[in-house]
């Protein structure tokens, strides 16, 4: 069995009819930045590529040039992903947009599966709820969507720019008494920062001084912030895990590779997305006792001075 730490990341896109999954999945390639994604959609026919991105197409599939792919979502969904993550090249991440009127959880037993067999680790799930429309709904469409929304850890309020302020806080009252567990973005044709999407660690070499930062694109800074540190030293166990239950509700993302002084020499990868936490062995590749963490949340709440100083409290020993 692969090592916990690399198993490929996956997330799943969910959504009723017409909210915007497909408009989410653009936004990830185009953000791909020489990442390696498979995208898992129903009609890749309907992502509308730009024709000079695409390497290859064929009947199930598009080769795109900066070698990202999109597949059509079939039966054999364990099948084809462990096609992909058995290559001698895995993917970066795989991305499985489900259909607009399925259950988010008929994936589940499909994931456990990959999971179990140390191919992928569930990274986000990921909701898109049509704001313009939801006001609109039938009775039980709309508890269907609630249902959906409260089993992802992520969900995106999507044309919140149609949809005027008193509406859409009766969005978030909603959501917030159905979905504690889920975590609530608006967007604008799902407009979100990769970064926040997936969480694979840092990969920068270069040793850097704490820092806040906002992400990608000044679209993006506007919505997003993050501060992030890495430098060679340790932590204590039981303070990060006090300091992570602190987390979720502050934050949208957390991710990192840690040590701690209790096992120095094992590595630790660190992901937390909403209100769900893993901690898994990360597979040694560099002898310095090197930490990076990042945390991205939304910028008209984030503290990145208070997430500092609470950081600083965990470390036990650090050399720069």
């Amino acid at each position: 069995m692969p090592e916990a730490a690399a198993r490929v990341p996956l997330i799943t896109i969910g959504g009723f009819l017409g909210a915007g999954k497909t408009t989410l999945v653009n936004q990830i390639l185009e953000q791909a930045a020489g990442q390696r994604i498979v995208v898992f959609v129903n009609d890749f026919g309907a992502i509308n590529i730009d024709y000079e991105l695409i390497q290859t197409r064929d009947t199930d599939r598009i080769s795109l040039k900066n070698g990202c792919v999109c597949c059509s979502l079939n039966d054999d969904l364990v099948e084809s992903v462990a096609g992909f993550v058995k290559q001698p090249a895995p993917p970066d991440a795989i991305v499985i947009e489900a259909s607009g009127i399925a259950d988010p959880r008929a994936l589940d037993s499909s994931l456990t599966m990959l999971e179990t067999a140390g191919m992928v680790r569930s990274d986000a799930k990921l909701y898109v709820l049509d704001a313009a429309n939801f006001q609109d709904l039938e009775f039980d469409d709309a508890e269907t969507i609630i249902d959906h929304a409260a089993v992802n850890d992520i969900v995106l309020m999507n044309k919140s720019d149609l949809v005027r302020p008193e509406a859409r806080g009766k969005i978030h009252d909603l959501l917030s008494e159905a979905a504690p567990y889920s975590q609530l973005v608006e967007t604008v044709n799902c407009d979100i920062a990769i970064d926040m999407v997936f969480g694979a660690a840092p990969v920068s070499n270069k040793a850097a001084k704490p820092s806040s930062s906002a992400l990608q694109t000044p679209q993006h800074a506007k919505t997003y912030q993050s501060w992030s540190c890495e430098f060679h030293g340790l932590l204590d166990r039981e303070k990060f895990e006090v300091f992570a239950m602190s987390l979720p509700g502050k934050c949208l993302r957390a991710k990192g590779i840690l040590r701690f002084s209790d096992a120095p020499d094992e590595p630790q990868l660190f992901n937390l997305v909403g209100y769900r936490a893993t901690m898994e062995p990360k597979v040694q590749t560099e002898a310095s006792a090197l930490i990076r963490f990042v945390v991205i949340g939304l910028a008209e709440t984030f503290d990145a001075a208070a997430l500092e100083a609470s950081f600083a409290q965990v470390v036990t020993e650090k050399t720069c």
